[in-house]
Order: structure tokens, then C-alpha cells, then sequence
């Protein structure tokens, strides 16, 4: 490994990776607060309508995900490339294993097929489907996928590292194929997986050859042009033609990773102005229970949605959804860090 030194910037975007990925967390918890008005979330359908939130979780969708995934490069190549971790395949397996798949089986068995079951009365042939082979698990389906996209990219790592041009050429290659696949399968979400390396990939490169390019340009600028591109997207979305769907195909690719670079851009930027966010009390137990928060939120919107569909207007109805997710999950949260092995279940040290 060459010795690399971060400038002042490189420092000071490490450092504010915590607040773009907390944030970034938080939006996933908007987006399932919201989704239900979108259509097709849930097994009841929306008493009252509203276009505003089907919308906004359309938009949310085409990056948020992708923009965490895009961290995660950029984590990733700040360990492996710049401080010599992650040497070892079989040391990083062990280390992602303990971080996704373990707290994948506990919290699949104890919380997400237990409610699947109560609310979507699957069966036991659906419970292997969608959960042993997490074909469809739910929120977790983001575990399996990050999961493969570390394991099919540390390989390649050493030659992205090195090669720019011919990296770039190998992820697009990988996303076609996580593309063709995905029509026919997803076990283990390998086709998510292929698709979201580029996003991975695009991290890495950020972090080695520095973001000044991309933060040159206005917040407003990246806030415009993902919107333009979403506007696009949601017009080609109406084609029928082959020509239509291969132009949409194209422009959803783009999206994402215009959306992904504006999140990062624009959550970086937003943390430099917000200093104070490091002394915060309530941010650092955001922090502390990010990923518990993420894995525990969704069934618990399932509960609050059943109670106020209908009684109450969409709006309130989403902010109770988030409210209700967010506090119950961080107390949950907050018990299972309690203990050693609950830790331990929840991908926590």
C-alpha cells in the first residue's frame, strides 16, 4: 500500500461522513413514513390521498439509497486504500458477516417475519422466498445487498485502485449484468448488488482523487439538475416504444448518480455551515443507533398506519409514522446495546 496523506478537505468530508450517513438514514425512515401513499406499500390502501408524499417518496427513492451507498465507498476506500485495513479477504468476510448477515437472521426471525405474517398472512413458502433466500425481505433486503457488493468489489479493489478508466469500465459491466439478471432473479439480492456497485464505486474514486471538482459547483446547481433529471425520468416512465424504454433505462441510471453526488454534495456542504452537530446530544444518539433504527422502523409504521389510516389527514398521518418509528425503534435500540450479545445480534461491537 502507497502512503497516502488527506489534505484538510479530505479530513474535514471524513469527518462529516457521520452526519451524511445519519442523515441519509433519517431519509429512509421519511421515505417508509411516506411510501404508503404511493400505492401497492401495504395490504390496505390510503383512505384519503395525497400526491404531494406519493411524489416526494418517488424522489427520495431515487437516492437515498444509492447516496449511502455511495459513502460506503467512500469509507471503504479510506480504510482499505489509506490506512492498510481490510488486507485480509478472509478477515473482511468474518467483519461483514458479524456487521449485516448476523443481525440479517436475528432481526428477520424476531421482528420482520413475524409481523410479514400478521399483516400480509404469508405463508411458509413466502416466509423462504422472500426471507431465507431474501429475495424480498423487506428493509433488510439492504443488508444482502451491501453484503454483495463488498464481497464482489474487494476483489476487483486493487485493480480499481490503480486503473480509473478500466474500473469504471468493469462496475458498468457489473451493473449490466445485475440489470439482465434482475429480471429473473434476486436471491440473496445478487442482482441489487451488481446494480449498486457503480454507486460503491463511484465512492471510492471520490475519496481517491478528491471531491474539489464536484464541490465547486452550487448546491442549488446539483439540487437543479436532480430534479431535471427526475422530470425526465418521470416523462420517459410514459413511453411505450423500445427506443422510450432504453432512453428511460439510460436516464434512471443517471439519476441515481446525479442524485447520489447531490446528497453528498449538499449534506457535506449543509455540515460544514451546521458545525455544532458534533456536540449534539441527541445526534450522537442517532449515531450510536443508526442502523438499529434502520433495521427496526418499517413494522412499526405497518402498526401506526392500521390505527390512523383514515382518522386523520396524510400529513399528520406521516409525520405520526415517523415520530412513532423513530422514538420506538430508538428505544428498542437503546435496550439491545444494553447487552453484550444483543449487541452482538445487531451487527454492534
Amino acid at each position: 500500500m502507497k502512503q497516502f496523506i488527506a489534505n484538510e478537505n479530505q479530513l474535514k468530508e471524513l469527518s462529516n461522513c457521520v452526519f451524511v450517513k445519519n442523515v441519509l438514514m433519517l431519509s429512509i425512515v421519511l421515505y417508509h413514513s411516506i411510501v404508503f401513499w404511493n400505492g401497492g406499500w401495504f395490504v390496505e390502501d390510503p383512505v384519503f390521498s395525497a400526491p404531494v408524499l406519493a411524489e416526494l417518496s418517488v424522489w427520495l427513492n431515487s437516492f437515498h439509497i444509492y447516496a449511502f451507498t455511495l459513502v460506503s465507498g467512500y469509507l471503504f476506500a479510506y480504510l482499505k486504500w489509506e490506512t492498510g485495513k481490510y488486507k485480509k479477504f478472509g478477515a473482511f468476510l468474518i467483519n461483514k458477516t458479524k456487521r449485516l448477515i448476523v443481525p440479517y437472521m436475528f432481526i428477520a426471525l424476531f421482528w420482520v417475519v413475524p409481523t410479514a405474517i400478521y399483516f400480509f398472512d404469508i405463508g411458509s413458502f413466502d416466509v423462504f422466498e422472500r426471507f431465507i433466500l431474501a429475495t424480498s425481505p423487506n428493509q433488510l433486503w439492504f443488508l444482502w445487498m451491501l453484503f454483495g457488493v463488498f464481497l464482489i468489489f474487494w476483489p476487483l479493489s486493487n485493480f480499481i485502485e490503480k486503473h480509473n478508466f478500466g474500473g469504471a469500465i468493469v462496475v458498468l459491466v457489473l451493473y449490466a449484468i445485475g440489470l439482465f439478471i434482475s429480471r429473473y432473479t434476486n436471491v440473496f439480492q445478487i442482482s441489487k448488488a451488481l446494480m449498486y456497485i457503480p454507486f460503491f464505486w463511484l465512492g471510492t474514486k471520490i475519496r481517491q482523487c478528491g471531491s474539489k471538482i464536484i464541490m465547486k459547483i452550487p448546491s442549488l446547481i446539483w439540487i437543479f439538475l436532480d430534479v431535471a433529471a427526475y422530470a425526465a425520468t418521470r416523462i420517459l416512465l410514459r413511453g411505450s416504444s423500445l427506443i422510450e424504454k432504453l432512453l428511460y433505462i439510460g436516464a434512471t441510471f443517471c439519476l441515481h448518480v446525479i442524485g447520489a453526488i447531490m446528497a453528498f454534495v449538499v449534506l457535506q456542504k449543509l455540515a460544514n455551515v451546521f458545525t455544532k452537530w458534533k456536540d449534539s446530544k441527541i445526534f450522537a444518539a442517532c449515531s450510536k443507533y443508526s442502523m438499529p433504527i434502520y433495521l427496526l422502523h418499517q413494522q412499526i409504521i405497518y402498526f401506526s398506519i392500521t390505527w390512523f389510516n383514515g382518522l386523520v389527514n396524510p400529513y399528520v398521518n406521516s409525520l405520526i409514522n415517523f415520530a412513532l418509528s423513530f422514538f420506538i425503534s430508538l428505544a428498542i435500540s437503546y435496550i439491545l446495546m444494553k447487552f453484550k450479545l444483543t449487541r452482538f445480534l445487531i451487527g454492534e461491537k
